[in-house]
């Protein structure tokens, strides 16, 4: 018979389902600190010396910079919207070709894929902004969190869907051997289970490439990362594919609202720069003093340009009602917006089709750099440099790419249940699901009956098989 550990051993290493390189525990000697740089902070248990004396746990800090940004961007957001819509759909659209040139047809041709396009746009975005998790005791969720957000899968649910689906994986691997009970857990490399006792945790058992948001104080089932944009979790199933979406919707929405702008854009740039360069005003109290040099190029430059386009906006001319200041800094921000989507999309889907999600790879660069770091300490020798050396392997081997996997089964008439600890990495397949597609469909668009079951791909498991002496 093939099974895995039921639901009752949950807290007793009864863990089935496949665990990302962000799930490293720590609390023995071997154990993993989960400190990386991407949205979490410092791990679950404290690491131990290489003495076995365990250090201190560092405090947690009361500011963290991602919880800053996520109340100012999104905010940045809302008034680039706000201001880009009056440009665009007021001034340009209603103003000057409905009123001025009497337009119809090219207005409503325009606007409506337009339209069309920013309202897929915010539904993606507000489905990241409003997720919630499923379950939220002592407080209750908004009506717009219900009706607008994703739902954060229950970590109870994961546990149990990915307990069937390996349970499943295992029947299909090993149906020539009927007559063996065979368990295979996620653990510590000493077998102990992986618990969170981090914030509101409280020993919750780990699972399935689940890791601790430290801004959110939450293990998030498949987290990628905390995203300033959204101030909420990225992860997959729940969020992922709507961020990837919001990210590719902004360019082509960039390039369709403001694109018949870009000549008025120019227009007034040129008309700024001419001012700049011949107002008496600013050439006297500005470009030849010497003060204007204090803050470097940039500060003069920027601080004269503003003050010309200050006197432009004022002079009382004849314009366009889209002939404003605003035309320039919204196409360039734009631009700007624009570029860092399209880079974070490719950065993203490039990590996906190699099967890791940006905390994979983040935690992949961290591991690199303290090998640096490290062998530059051995090059220089040992003397004053061991407690340098002994915390840097302690962070090393946090942050190692493999995870370990017990491994027990019992033939049938027999009493006596064998185990051992499998060590699985990257290179073996560990994140891998068989091919690009497989990785991208996997993330992305899982169906609803593998949604929560991040089971090792068949390879992996195969692989944790053939590392045992079980007769595979």
């Amino acid at each position: 018979m093939l099974s895995t550990i039921g639901e009752s051993g949950d807290t007793q290493c009864g863990l089935r389902e496949h665990m990302s390189l962000r799930q490293r525990p720590v609390g023995v000697i071997g154990s993993r600190n989960m400190a990386d740089q991407a949205a979490s902070s410092p791990s679950d248990h404290p690491i131990p010396a290489h003495d076995g004396t365990p250090p201190r746990p560092s405090p947690r800090k009361r500011i963290r910079l991602n919880r800053v940004l996520g109340r100012i961007v999104p905010l940045i957001l809302l008034i680039y919207t706000a201001f880009t819509y009056d440009l665009v759909i007021h001034r340009y659209a209603f103003r000057y070709l409905f009123l001025q040139q009497n337009r119809i047809l090219l207005p409503v041709v325009w606007l409506l894929p337009t339209h069309g396009l920013l309202l897929l746009a915010l539904r993606s975005y507000l489905y990241v902004f409003f997720a919630h998790d499923a379950e939220v005791h002592g407080q209750k969720i908004s009506w717009l969190r219900r009706r607008l957000g994703a739902v954060f899968p229950s970590p109870s649910l994961a546990r149990h869907q990915s307990s069937t689906s390996l349970g499943a994986s295992l029947s299909t691997l090993l149906s020539h051997s009927s007559d063996l009970d065979v368990h295979i857990s996620l653990c510590q490399p000493n077998g102990q289970p992986i618990l969170c006792n981090r914030d509101a945790c409280r020993d919750r058992p780990k699972s399935l490439r689940t890791r601790h948001c430290g801004d959110c104080g939450i293990c998030r089932l498949g987290f990628d990362h905390h995203c300033a944009w959204f101030d909420n979790d990225v992860t997959s199933p729940a969020t992922l594919r709507h961020f990837i979406g919001f990210l590719l919707s902004i360019p082509p929405l960039y390039l369709l609202g403001l694109a018949p702008l870009f000549t008025t854009a120019w227009r007034v740039v040129r008309s700024i720069h001419a001012l700049s360069s011949t107002n008496v005003e600013l050439r006297e109290r500005w470009w030849r003093r010497w003060y204007s040099w204090i803050g470097g190029p940039a500060y003069r430059y920027l601080v004269g340009w503003g003050w010309a386009a200050s006197k432009w906006a004022k002079m009382k001319e004849a314009r366009l009602p889209h002939e404003t200041v605003r035309a320039p800094v919204l196409v360039a921000l734009g631009a700007a917006f624009a570029l860092i989507a399209v880079a974070l999309a490719a950065n993203s889907i490039g990590n996906l089709c190699q099967g890791k999600l940006t905390i994979d790879v983040e935690r992949h660069k961290a591991f690199h750099k303290l090998q640096q770091r490290l062998q530059k300490l051995q090059a220089a020798g040992k003397d004053g440099h061991e407690a340098k050396m002994v915390l840097i392997r302690q962070k090393m081997d946090s942050l190692a790419p493999v995870q370990f996997f017990k491994v027990s089964w019992k033939e049938q008439g027999k009493t006596e249940r064998r185990e051992e600890i499998v060590r699985l990495s990257v290179d073996q397949g560990l994140l891998f699901q068989g091919s690009t597609w497989d990785n991208l469909r996997y993330f992305l668009w899982s169906n609803s009956e593998t949604n929560h079951a991040w089971s090792l791909s068949d390879s992996a498991l195969r692989s944790v098989l053939e590392e045992t002496s079980l007769a595979f």
